[in-house]
């Protein structure tokens, strides 16, 4: 129970009072006056506006406002780091998600249909599985888990792609968008350490232990590697400060959602933006398209002449789900009379039908959403298409786009 010298304000989430001390004559702390009621309006607690996440007494906003951590990290932000300029600058009111269980079935009919309208008028696409010598051995090692074992495979063929579009050269710097703990950018820097004049710039919003690139920085070469942490809406390619190299190559494996949507505009607008970079190609391999958002997603103009409404958007990113995450089996019960069991197997091929008939359909939402990427690529002056790099028993995320561009 609360003292005289402690903070009133009853925590339900931990179960118990708050902690904090209170001033002489007060009966809660900063934190939580803001939510008694107070006649004094000039001395309530509000939301500072650099961050929501603390709070200060409106009487003393400005001079809060002065000495302000919050303040301080945002005077402290490179010059690269610009709020929001990679989002669109078309103001786009996002249309409200609704789970697909809640949907009206005509609607979930309709978009189905547009799904397999539009699917049809596109083109077959390739699967290439490519290798890379520079993997060669690590495939070899009998020592390395299944786990392991997917993501070597998925990075040589990833690789393996970049060299072939021809993107692997002297004077070339490679920007990893979502590095994470930089397994690609390893294997990338194997192959790249000889090349004159060339460096790797890491892009990831968090921090992480254990990265590879630090593995890298070790090994005796010539590399530049650099890693800046950022979110992508907010990077602006055009001022992160690397050595002179001529041309800029984008890579990414398995970058989430909008993340890969934000890439795109971040490579596209660092091309028209001063001092102009030259892109000369990128390698993505896509993920979560569930999480993509349609005020950042670059294809809305090919959507559109799809005949798909903004509103239809959501549910088209809860469609894709299907392709990954289908029903499971209704049963694992064995039944104990012939009768049964045999109903039993008409069940499950009935079930099975479904769960296919699911699964291709949410396959197809996948390839319309990549398709749009691809179309938005072209429009800007890129050459791209779009591969199988890998087989889905690898990893059913096996779609990459390979784009190039000439000066």
């Amino acid at each position: 129970m609360a003292n005289g010298s402690h903070c009133m304000y009853f925590v339900k989430r931990k179960k118990r009072f708050c902690r904090m001390t209170v001033g002489e004559g007060k009966n809660y702390c900063g934190e939580h006056q803001q939510n008694i009621d107070d006649s004094d309006t000039d001395d309530r607690r509000i939301n500072c506006p650099l961050d929501p996440t603390h709070t200060c007494y409106q009487s003393k906003l400005t001079k809060h406002l002065g000495v302000c951590n919050a303040k301080r990290r945002l005077d402290a932000q490179p010059a690269f780091i610009v709020k929001g300029i990679n989002l669109d600058e078309e103001t786009i009111v996002a249309p409200p998600h609704v789970p697909l269980s809640q949907l009206d079935e005509s609607v979930l009919e309709t978009v189905i249909r547009k799904i397999h309208s539009a699917y049809d008028k596109l083109p077959e696409f390739s699967q290439a599985i490519l290798q890379h010598d520079v993997l060669k051995d690590k495939l070899k090692d009998e020592t390395c888990g299944n786990n392991v074992r997917k993501h070597l495979l998925q990075n040589a063929s990833l690789l393996g792609h970049l060299e072939q579009a021809g993107l692997v050269q002297d004077d070339t710097c490679f920007i990893e968008f979502g590095a994470g703990k930089a397994l690609l950018t390893y294997w990338l820097g194997q192959i790249i350490k000889d090349k004159s004049n060339s460096c790797i710039l890491l892009v990831d919003r968090s921090s992480h232990r254990h990265k590879s690139d630090n593995k890298l920085k070790k090994e005796e070469s010539q590399l530049v590697i650099k890693r800046v942490r950022a979110d992508i809406a907010d990077l602006r390619l055009n001022q992160v400060e690397i050595q002179p190299i001529k041309y800029k190559v984008g890579i990414a494996k398995h970058l989430c959602g909008t993340a890969t949507d934000l890439a795109i505009r971040c490579l596209a607008k660092s091309i028209n933006d001063e001092p102009k970079v030259d892109v000369r190609g990128l390698v993505l391999a896509f993920c979560c398209h569930h999480k993509c958002e349609y005020s950042s997603y670059v294809g809305r103009e090919y959507l559109r002449q799809c005949d798909f409404t903004a509103n239809e958007f959501s549910v088209l990113c809860g469609i894709v789900s299907w392709a990954t995450c289908g029903p499971r089996l209704k049963s694992n019960v064995k039944p104990q009379h012939d009768s049964t069991v045999r109903q039993e197997d008409q069940d499950n091929i009935s079930w099975f039908s479904k769960l296919d008939e699911r699964e291709l359909i949410g396959r197809k939402a996948k390839a319309l959403l990549n398709w749009g990427r691809l179309s938005f690529l072209q429009s800007i002056g890129f050459q791209a298409e779009l591969f199988y790099y890998i087989s889905r028993q690898v990893s059913p995320e096996n779609m990459c786009i390979v784009a190039t561009r000439k000066s």
